[in-house]
């Protein structure tokens, strides 16, 4: 159990199980050269595992200054490649945090808040180009989330993205009476792999404007779901382009259906369209 209460409005919910901790730090494959920045330490149960590791330097971050002091007090926290950092890691560069790194020396780890998971993910994905490798847990539903399929309830935003950014895997549960409090749900641990380059030619904010739309209403067809986007962000109306030969219905697709690569081709194509309109 921890020595500060947990806050609620932090999202803390504290991973207790130290044979969990070694699993997740096993994970992230940290050798030495590696940089590591750990989200939210906590009560330090992975800091100190990862600290007992090859790695040249941990930078743990937490926007909870009860918990930078508690770590900071602990024995095994007097440790030349050890740093905390109290900021909302939302806020923080991974290339900032370790200077002069190559990218497939930085790595992330973290038991991270669940109420931010989704910021959390984005970040990294913005980040991917400084970021080699994450191991990050997260409640289950959300980890399905990250690598659902085409065609099922899992599959939307994102795995869309996720798919963009790297490749991800659900390493493997971790139940509730794992952590104090206890939380109501599941959780999984997932390891994203980040691309050294992008599947794609891409203006990912562009392109990620272009998936929200299309899922914004998910029952719906691909010709309702984009018109308000086509009409602000093309200017043209979608009836005109979709009278149009192309490789997509646009009246019988659901973004749903669409691989990551088709909603790519999909967004180039109206696009394109809509260049020649």
């Amino acid at each position: 159990m921890s020595t500060f209460a947990p806050k609620k409005r932090f999202s803390q919910n504290f991973l207790t199980d130290p044979g969990t901790a070694s699993r997740i730090v096993a994970a992230v494959e940290a050798v030495e050269g590696d940089h590591v920045i750990e989200i939210g330490p906590g009560t330090g149960v992975l800091t100190q595992r990862l600290l007992a590791g090859r790695l040249s330097r941990l930078v743990a971050v937490d926007v909870d200054q009860r918990a930078i002091d508690h770590v900071v007090a602990q024995p095994w926290a007097k440790n030349d490649r050890f740093r905390v950092l109290h900021s909302d890691i939302l806020k923080v560069d991974p290339a900032m945090a370790c200077p002069g790194v190559p990218a497939n020396h930085v790595k992330v780890i973290g038991n991270i808040p669940y109420a931010i998971t989704s910021d959390i993910l984005f970040w990294l994905f913005d980040h991917r180009r400084t970021v080699s490798r994450a191991v990050i847990m997260m409640q289950r539903e959300v980890a399905r989330r990250c690598v659902g399929q085409p065609g099922t309830k899992e599959y939307g935003i994102l795995a869309v993205a996720t798919a963009f950014a790297a490749r991800a895997k659900v390493l493997f549960h971790v139940q509730p009476g794992s952590f104090f409090p206890r939380p109501d749900v599941t959780s999984s641990v997932v390891l994203f792999e980040f691309r050294e380059t992008d599947p794609f030619d891409v203006d990912m904010p562009a392109y990620m404007n272009f998936v929200r739309a299309a899922f914004s209403q998910r029952r719906k067809v691909l010709s309702n779901s984009l018109a308000e986007w086509c009409g602000r962000t093309l200017g043209v109306s979608i009836r005109d382009l979709a009278r149009e030969t192309g490789p997509f219905d646009l009246a019988r697709t659901r973004a749903e259906e669409l691989s990551p690569e088709e909603l790519y081709r999909c967004w180039k194509d109206l696009a394109d369209k809509a260049g020649r309109a």
